[in-house]
């Protein structure tokens, strides 16, 4: 087709070049000044053993999912706060998946606790809640890690080699980082 010298296929053909030279762009640009510096910033996060980014599934809000793998000693109440903060700083939506390895003895206990966890949520009774994971983790032979700031509760039980890690959020500034479960129930979006 030609239009008083106006080429059609030529004029397409440089909008789809274009295109595909933009979008490779724009994905280099992501990786390279983006998502590589901020993987690099939370790896540098004591207790963290590996985090990975990619798009996110989880979440149609967040763009991109941080995956992180902590180290079994590290407490999820001191380490989760930084990486909270850092994605906070670089702006933007992100979905947070912690890994871990939870057996059927750990999901059925978190069951449990996590009744105890909202309704301190709700009540307030942060110190109750202490007692009440204290009582059911020794009764089912789990070590356990309770950590609470403003903005989430962090619940860690262990078993072996395995663990289990939940944030729950406490309601106060939902949005922009959404944590999610790695192993086990998927079905409890918690951050």
């Amino acid at each position: 087709m030609n239009f008083r010298g106006f080429r059609f296929r030529v004029a397409l053909l440089a909008f789809l070049i274009l295109s595909t030279l933009g979008i490779g762009a724009k994905y280099l640009h992501q990786q390279t000044q983006v998502l590589g510096p901020l993987v690099e910033q939370i790896q540098e996060i004591s207790g963290i053993v590996a985090v990975q980014s990619g798009k996110s599934v989880l979440d149609r809000t967040a763009k991109v999912l941080v995956t992180l793998e902590l180290a079994q000693e590290a407490s999820l109440g001191v380490v989760f706060p930084q990486v909270y903060q850092t994605l906070l700083s670089q702006g933007g939506n992100y979905a947070v998946r912690i890994k871990d390895e939870p057996n059927g003895t750990l999901l059925n206990l978190f069951k449990r606790v996590q009744i105890a966890v909202e309704e301190a949520v709700v009540t307030g009774e942060f110190t109750l809640l202490e007692h009440r994971l204290e009582d059911l983790a020794e009764a089912g032979g789990v070590s356990w890690d309770l950590g609470l700031d403003r903005e989430f509760i962090y619940v860690s039980l262990a078993q072996g080699e395995h663990s289990l890690r939940r944030i729950v959020s406490r309601g106060s500034r939902e949005g922009r980082v959404r944590v999610y479960p790695d192993g086990g129930d998927q079905s409890w979006p918690n951050g």
